[in-house]
């Protein structure tokens, strides 16, 4: 199985990335606890089987906390948050980590996930990590917005030891893997780089058609830069294939 989990979906702007049929992701899992996003969320995932939106976040336990700033980018649960306003907030549910991984993600699946909950991400590392569910990852790529956090400066340099200590390696910093002029292909950038996506010129076809379909619909932002790579890594391609086939002949 070949799951994709979006831990902070917010506006779903990494769903639009997962929705590449290059990907073949048989489940994609997307949790936000902010309930007016839900309704963003509902829209974009609507008859699409393969997504299970979810009204929770992941935890080292469960719990109900404040979410400070909710719906904005910067939506924490540490009022101590640079971005935050303290004033504003919603109370939302979470749930542990280490107990959703027990139940849904079994050995053997393909797993790959997005961290990026303003400051929860190295609570949830820490509790995968003492339960060694953090062992059915494939890759996980981490924004350490906990950096942001007042107090918390040093919680990358804890969970990035923990990680050494532990012997796992299957991560990636956003800062290194995130590349192009928009989310959705910057996430893109992230799954190509460590081998999620499927290969050869049928995937490719598939891929640039799904990108069509997005501009007909208007919601591929960055379409003008992914069609110039497509078209430096396609043509090539498609040239090498056909000198090839020449070279066959008799």
């Amino acid at each position: 199985m070949k799951i994709f989990l979006d831990v902070g979906a917010h506006e779903g702007q990494s769903l639009l990335a997962l929705f590449d049929p290059k990907y073949g992701f048989d489940k994609i899992f997307a949790f936000e606890p902010v309930k007016q996003l839900h309704p963003i969320l509902n829209k974009l995932t609507t008859g699409r089987k393969n997504v299970t939106l979810l009204d929770y976040g992941l935890w080292n336990k469960n719990a109900e906390e404040k979410i400070y700033s909710p719906g904005t980018l910067a939506g924490s649960m540490y009022p101590a948050h640079h971005d935050v306003d303290k004033n504003a907030f919603e109370i939302c549910r979470f749930v542990s980590a280490s107990e959703w991984f027990k139940a849904n993600i079994k050995e053997g699946d393909e797993v790959y996930v997005k961290l990026n909950c303003e400051g929860a991400e190295a609570d949830i590392l820490l509790d995968l990590l003492n339960s060694k569910e953090i062992f059915k990852i494939t890759n996980v790529m981490i924004d350490f917005d906990i950096n942001k956090v007042t107090g918390k400066e040093d919680s990358e340099r804890l969970v990035l030891d923990s990680f050494k200590n532990a012997g796992f390696t299957n991560y990636s910093i956003c800062s290194a893997v995130m590349f192009g002029p928009v989310h959705a292909i910057r996430i893109q950038s992230w799954l190509d780089t460590v081998g999620a996506a499927k290969t050869g010129v049928k995937s490719q076809v598939a891929q640039f058609a799904y990108w069509l379909n997005m501009i007909a619909m208007n919601n591929r932002p960055g379409y003008g830069w992914e069609a110039k790579q497509f078209v430096k890594r396609f043509v090539p391609e498609l040239v090498l294939k056909k000198l090839r086939s020449a070279r066959r002949k008799p």
